[in-house]
């Protein structure tokens, strides 16, 4: 048995154990790569799996913009229902583009469409991706120049009651291996990250954190950015505002039943995924808030996207995307 057929057999095994009728590069990768079949790529996840795909070394695949869709093998008749079933939603719904696989998908195809026109480059993207760099609790070794700022930052969040590295002696080795994850990472030669902002994402907390910022060094507009966080959120008793499992960074600072912690983990956590990327030599944190999507957190219509296009383009030829020229 040849190492195509060992993947499509081990493809077609997943499918099965997951009761799912088609997988994805990135789903079934590690799959293959725990089976000591096919081995995977950290910065890049599926991409092994994908550059079989784009060969041809696995025919009953299929592709839908630069997404791979790998069915059950031999269902040809599977497969073209899949097909049909696809083009049917878009043709029926012209103004509708279709979210099934991942509701910022549209914006990840139009900011990719971008790219390929801007520098005539074919780039990949993932959504949810967590690097191993991008904890959820700040180190000082990963952040050395930062760190001060860091702290800066914590402390006003906490209302200057709490001294963050006093606060990371509270932590457990398994706080430490924590990490967060962007809604949408472009891969080599540009990386950087996109990070969509609803609503929850604008309060008077990330307000306080966007004085902090090296205008130089940001994938957003900061004065807009500070208009769109004028608004003050409430303490309650929520998920929205109150955390409901414990931080030693944010412990409840308010007396009662009503909160605001988890704003401020929010805010904190916000500012590091736009810090972050640079202290590891990648570009800026593309940030879109749901203002430029006429307010539309999903199923977005193509006005709702098409609206985008100047806006993304704007804060690209703000980058230093030297490594996409």
């Amino acid at each position: 048995m040849n190492r195509d057929t060992e993947i499509i057999k081990a493809i077609d095994e997943f499918l099965e154990k997951e009761n799912k009728t088609e997988t994805t590069p990135v789903e079934v990768n590690p799959y293959l790569k725990k089976k000591g079949i096919l081995k995977d790529s950290n910065s890049r996840k599926g991409k092994p799996l994908r550059d079989k795909l784009r060969n041809g070394n696995i025919p009953h695949a299929y592709q839908i913009g630069n997404r791979w869709f790998i069915p059950k093998s031999g269902n040809t008749d599977k497969l073209e229902t899949i097909h049909k079933t696809k083009k049917k939603k878009i043709i029926d719904k012209p103004d509708i583009i279709s979210t099934k696989y991942h509701k910022l998908e549209p914006i990840a195809e139009k900011i990719a469409e971008i790219l390929n026109d801007k520098f005539n480059i074919k780039i990949n993207f993932t959504f949810e991706y967590k690097p191993d760099w991008l904890r959820t609790y700040p180190q000082k070794e990963d952040s050395k120049k930062n760190w001060n700022k860091i702290k800066q930052v914590y402390s006003i969040l906490t209302n200057n009651k709490y001294d963050l590295d006093k606060q990371m002696n509270n932590l457990t080795q398994k706080d430490f291996n924590k990490t967060q994850a962007f809604d949408i990472w472009f891969g080599a030669p540009c990386n950087f990250a996109v990070e969509f902002d609803e609503n929850q994402h604008f309060n008077q907390f990330r307000k306080l954190t966007l004085d902090f910022y090296d205008k130089k060094n940001i994938g957003f507009d900061l004065k807009t950015y500070k208009d769109y966080n004028n608004k003050i959120i409430n303490a309650g008793k929520s998920g929205f505002t109150k955390l409901k499992s414990k931080d030693p960074l944010f412990p409840e600072l308010l007396e009662g039943k009503k909160q605001d912690n988890r704003i401020r983990q929010r805010a904190f956590r916000d500012y590091l995924k736009d810090i972050r990327p640079i202290e590891e030599g990648f570009n800026p944190t593309l940030r879109i808030s749901y203002h430029q999507t006429n307010g539309k957190i999903k199923d977005f219509s193509k006005d709702d996207i098409d609206g985008l296009t100047e806006y993304i383009e704007n804060q690209l030829n703000n980058y230093k995307l030297q490594q996409c020229i």
